[in-house]
């Protein structure tokens, strides 16, 4: 990004663009101007032309403002990018990026080459261990997003996450300290809400599915209104006389937000137990509303604090009301700019390489004539150097004439006799062949077995492994010490030798024989990136009663995983990451009706519904007969809200053919 002065960050919502231009004279950074363009309707009404809207505020936006001269950051929502924090263990800092590569490979749910991606390596004074954070997003989503701002001609140097400019101001303009402790910045979005949570010059951020238009259409079911008066509604809440009725429209939703932010901190404090959240920072127009920092104090037991002003930029006199009015909502253009003058806490650059290039490109066009001029003179130069050699190169051509005939001849004569020596087959590659039918035969039996071991390491009560059902119902259901497995799934992965940076595949090769397979992978490497073993992804989904799941998952099915990773007789080695407990939170009532709704309504219940009307009117069963021919369970009519739901996800690498067949007794 080339080095400027000045630097414009613009933030593209869904119902304004925010845009603000700072200036640093020597230490200090300068507000030198700010602009709100309000879109006409919200993106998310329906029937309506989003990018035509953008386009033509975009049009507008530079018809008042020359941004072409000074840096352009721009943001994308956290709903359409990705965010992975990892640590890294202690390595040499010149291998972190080949390490943080193998890990995106890893954490990305798209193939790496479809997505654009940047880290940020957070180091730890007190640990040797290093945390990164993994930032990417599609490169269909890019391509989509810059489209609006190619239509009206204004490039872009730099792209990153809007939680991330959200940081980088706060960091800047609150002079947030590496020992901070606990603090929480929440900037509601029309569609979602970014929650970001610092500490100890660290960040973790997580985006939620609630945000302004969820209360809008709140206030449509509550009032009957339309989507666009029910917006209206919502925006002059604070000054209403009904703002008591709006609140109490809006309450449901206010009870969402606060159970999600709550699940978010108690997730965070799981990953960093010594954390102590005090206080909540909120921003975005939907923080305006009637009750919403009463709630979130009351709910929270946290002090809760509203951007209303900025303490290292104030706008000019004349504009200072219209700027104040607008804060709550310009801390992401304001980070956006901060990240332009090079003063972001954390650099994360999504943008594709080739638009950087061409941005650069561009502002080197004035020197591009004299370069023209001087190429000129040299192209003509090298060529009258060129016809000369060309000269002597005919002459001694034609003197060596004879001699390049007779060593072409001799060079098909070769050629000829390697063709048919190629042409034979070779028997080894067959028997390779008839020998792996035999290898990894007992795998997935021995995966269950893992996954069933695993399950009764959690000191399972004996009455849960019987069919006694009433000592069950005896032991209240929070208590028992017993997982529900749902659903497991496994996905291949595999990394060729061919993908090796600088290999080439043999011509003719058809078969890959075990070493190539396998490369140096359990052997002693003599390259710096060796090959991964072939592997497959276990996913396990399923529930537990017991009220403690997280713990009763972590510390004892996982901690299974991780005592036992490579055990005699097992033609593999189990891989348990930091992040094996993918997800883990409790079942609510909407989830179940969700779900009995879909069991309800597939095409199969549908049938089975018509042929029971069929029957039904040729015969009659009483409800006694019915509960004879067809007993529920005994177990199936108790509530399973408060249950946990969890996924759990580790790896299982391959041993070399030979090792299993050491361990299926087949070696030869």
């Amino acid at each position: 990004m080339p080095k400027k002065n000045h630097s414009w960050g613009v933030e593209v919502g869904s119902n304004a663009i925010k845009a603000v231009h700072l200036v640093r004279q020597g230490q200090d950074v300068v507000l030198d101007d700010f602009e709100v363009v309000q879109f006409k309707k919200v993106l998310t009404t329906p029937e309506i032309d989003a990018e035509q809207i953008v386009q033509e505020s975009l049009s507008k936006l530079l018809n008042s403002r020359d941004m072409r001269r000074s840096n352009v950051i721009l943001s994308v929502p956290g709903s359409a990018a990705f965010a992975k924090f990892a640590k890294l263990p202690p390595v040499d800092p010149k291998k972190i990026p080949d390490i943080v590569k193998f890990e995106a490979v890893q954490q990305i749910p798209f193939p790496i080459e479809q997505v654009e991606w940047d880290y940020q390596v957070f180091p730890q004074p007190d640990s040797p261990d290093v945390e990164v954070g993994i930032f990417a997003i599609t490169k269909d989503r890019v391509e989509q997003f810059l489209s609006s701002f190619a239509s009206v001609g204004l490039p872009a140097d730099g792209l990153t996450l809007s939680a991330l400019a959200v940081y980088n101001a706060m960091a800047y303009d609150m002079d947030l300290e590496d020992d901070a402790q606990g603090l929480i910045l929440m900037d509601i979005g029309t569609v979602n809400t970014d929650v970001i949570i610092t500490r100890a010059g660290r960040l973790w951020l997580r985006t939620l599915p609630i945000g302004g238009n969820n209360f809008t259409e709140a206030l449509v079911r509550a009032f009957k209104l339309s989507f666009s008066k029910a917006e209206k509604l919502k925006r002059e809440g604070p000054t209403s006389k009904y703002s008591r009725q709006i609140f109490q429209a809006m309450r449901p939703v206010f009870s969402d937000l606060i159970q999600e932010v709550q699940r978010t901190i108690g997730f965070y404090q799981t990953l960093d137990p010594q954390a102590q959240i005090t206080k909540l920072v909120g921003m975005g127009s939907s923080f305006r509303l009637p009750g919403m920092q009463k709630f979130l104090r009351q709910q929270l037991q946290i002090e809760i604090v509203r951007l209303d002003t900025f303490k290292k930029i104030t706008a000019e006199q004349r504009r200072a009301a219209d700027f104040s009015e607008h804060t709550v909502s310009l801390a992401t253009a304001y980070g956006l700019a901060l990240q332009g003058l090079g003063l972001e806490r954390v650099h994360a650059n999504i943008l594709p390489a080739a638009a950087i290039k061409q941005r650069v490109w561009r502002k080197k066009q004035p020197w591009f004539a004299v370069a023209a001029a001087m190429m000129v003179v040299a192209s003509s130069v090298a060529w009258l150097r060129l016809q000369i050699d060309k000269s002597q190169f005919n002459a001694a051509l034609k003197e060596s004439q004879s001699r390049i005939e007779s060593t072409m001849s001799r060079a098909n004569q070769y050629v000829g006799q390697w063709r048919s020596l190629e042409g034979g087959a070779d028997p080894r590659r067959r028997i390779e062949n008839l020998r792996r039918i035999l290898d990894y035969r007992e795998l997935w039996p021995m995966v269950l077995q893992d996954i069933t071991q695993a399950a009764k390491s959690m000191q399972t009560q004996p009455e849960l492994l019987e069919s006694n059902y009433q000592a069950i119902q005896e032991i209240p259901r929070s208590q028992r010490r017993r997982v529900y497995v749902e659903e497991v799934t496994a996905q291949y992965q595999f990394q060729s030798q061919d993908a090796r940076p600088g290999h080439q595949r043999p011509p003719g090769l058809q078969t890959m024989t075990t070493d190539q397979i396998w490369g140096t992978a359990d052997k002693t490497s003599t390259t710096d990136t060796p090959v991964s073993p072939p592997a497959f992804v276990i996913t396990l989904k399923g529930s537990t009663p017991y009220r403690d799941g997280p713990k009763l998952i972590s510390q004892s099915f996982i901690k299974w995983l991780e005592d036992h990773r490579q055990q005699a007789g097992r033609p593999y080695r189990v891989v348990v990451t930091k992040g094996a407990l993918r997800r883990i939170e409790k079942m609510r009532e909407a989830d179940l009706r969700s779900q009995n709704d879909r069991d309800a309504d597939t095409p199969a219940s549908r049938r089975q519904a018509s042929n029971q009307r069929r029957q039904n009117a040729d015969l009659v069963i009483d409800r006694e007969t019915m509960d004879l021919l067809l007993p529920s369970h005994p177990l199936a009519e108790e509530p399973r809200v408060g249950d946990w739901t969890f996924e759990i996800q580790w790896t299982i690498e391959l041993l070399r053919p030979e090792a299993v067949r050491q361990v299926q007794g087949l070696a030869s």
